[in-house]
């Protein structure tokens, strides 16, 4: 009896010409979870799947062409974002996967094809299926119906090809239990993962990520997120039976991926005294809002070993944030980092976000310097994006500042099109200028100076911070395009 075999990739994130040959291009790289999670379940049902990250093996067109063909599989699932690009690698894939064998199903899924699934299909005819919204359950009824060589017509989620024409079967509804999905599948991606951000290593060894929720009850109007994810939390029971497994198997650092780890202080806190009874040896990671901190709750994250927190706090002029309908206010941002200071958690990130739509100069500049004043350790600078899906994109389109059909694929920096905002250029400039401010103010080097030598903790090398970016200030990686990135 023939084995049924599945192929799943988290494809590069965007490709780009170089010396003649296209390669991979990437930044910080996290396990991919989204696949790492539909492998386990078609494990449980006795499925043949390999996977590969893509993204983390750096491998170009040709490469990830090779690992397919080896594997010869008759199902090739890809997941693909619009902001990283990887809708667009993981077409240029499939394009020369049919060539060699034009009987293989592929199948699109992740949050690129939520808005983009007609497209998607009417552009590559090399796709065969898109799975729509969460792939778990979806994928493996998919699976098993591809195996029978039965109709798709009944699966809910799916958009496919039929004779031709395209067809979108009812959606399915959200996953209500979380709990009843088995852990990602991690080991079966046979790769070390360390963890980085903006260039800037913080676990050298041992990282992994996990999810302890899934979507926002919040409403920012560059998420889209918010329209298919809706907002559901694991139990505090199963979170930390995942985190003991992950100890178990070696693993050193932990990076929360939840769009919103501190929606709840109570859950947060219930997680963290069980972290500190069951006496678990990891550090770990997490974003937040500045809204949502207490004392108690950043206390009990730090006797829990949570070692860094990112905020995002995005501007520092309230229209701004209006805009955005973050529901903060700057004072609140002041109050958050001063709390967190005081719970002495180790290091403080900070989310900026400019160039938002008619955002004046004076504005990106509050925003930049705002940082400064802040005692955080490191900005993230991002330079808005939007996509399918999110309020900007609705906005921008309704007011015919943007062509859907030449950015959907991608997305694209509001400041690339708005005709009443700072240029791209302009606000680059600026952005390179206040880094090295922040990062060459003495009160910033003797604070960090004391920070590093009078803690035990050594996520950060204050020395590479310095270094790295001092010398690398024209690519620097802290200077970004803001696009909501979904990390499962």
């Amino acid at each position: 009896m023939k084995i049924f075999k599945i192929a799943l990739v988290n494809p590069g994130p965007g490709e780009i010409l170089e010396k003649g040959r296209i390669v991979a291009n990437a930044d910080h790289i996290y396990p991919p979870l989204g696949i790492c999670y539909l492998s386990a379940i078609l494990k449980n049902e006795n499925y043949q799947v390999d996977l590969i990250d893509q993204a983390a093996m750096g491998f170009n067109l040709q490469q990830i062409v090779k690992w397919i063909k080896k594997k010869d599989p008759d199902v090739l699932g890809f997941s693909t974002l619009t902001a990283s690009g990887s809708g667009i690698s993981a077409a240029l894939t499939s394009i020369e996967v049919k060539k060699w064998n034009p009987n293989i199903k592929i199948v699109f899924g992740n949050r690129h094809v939520n808005h983009n699934d007609f497209r998607i299909l009417n552009k590559y005819p090399e796709v065969d299926i898109c799975v729509r919204d969460e792939g778990e359950f979806t994928f493996l009824e998919l699976i098993k119906t591809l195996e029978k060589n039965q109709s798709l017509k009944d699966i809910r989620g799916l958009t496919y090809i039929d004779n031709g024409k395209i067809k979108r079967n009812e959606k399915r509804p959200l996953i209500k239990d979380l709990d009843a999905i088995p852990f990602p599948d991690r080991k079966a991606l046979k790769i070390e993962y360390t963890g980085s951000f903006g260039g800037l290593e913080f676990a050298p060894e041992g990282f992994t990520s996990m999810i302890s929720s899934r979507g926002c009850p919040y409403h920012c109007s560059f998420c889209y997120g918010k329209r298919t994810v809706g907002f559901r939390t694991r139990s505090v029971e199963n979170i930390m039976k995942e985190i003991l497994f992950l100890e178990s198997e070696g693993y050193k650092y932990l990076n929360f991926v939840d769009d919103n780890f501190t929606v709840s202080k109570k859950r947060v806190i219930k997680l963290s005294r069980l972290m500190q009874k069951h006496k678990v040896d990891l550090d770990w990671i997490c974003e937040g809002r500045v809204n949502q901190v207490s004392d108690e709750m950043v206390r009990e994250m730090r006797r829990a070993n949570c070692r860094i927190i990112f905020y995002g706090i995005e501007s520092a002029n309230q229209r701004i944030l209006d805009y955005y309908k973050k529901n903060i206010t700057p004072s609140q941002s002041i109050l958050a980092v001063k709390k967190t200071r005081k719970a002495k958690i180790p290091f403080i990130l900070g989310s900026f976000i400019v160039g938002a739509p008619g955002e004046t100069f004076s504005e990106v500049y509050n925003t930049l310097k705002f940082a400064q004043k802040l005692d955080i350790d490191f900005p993230v600078y991002n330079l808005l994006g939007t996509m399918p899906g999110t309020d900007i994109w609705d906005e921008m389109v309704e007011k015919n500042i943007l062509d859907e059909e030449k950015y959907w694929e991608e997305g694209v920096h509001i400041s690339d099109i708005d005709p009443y905002g700072v240029p791209t250029e302009k606000i680059s400039n600026l952005i390179l200028e206040m880094l090295k401010q922040f990062f060459m103010n003495p009160k910033y080097m003797i604070k960090a100076i004391f920070r590093n030598t009078t803690s035990s903790y050594k996520f950060f090398s204050l020395l590479k911070i310095l270094s790295h970016n001092i010398k690398n200030f024209e690519n620097f990686h802290g200077v970004k395009s803001f696009w909501n990135p979904d990390n499962v």
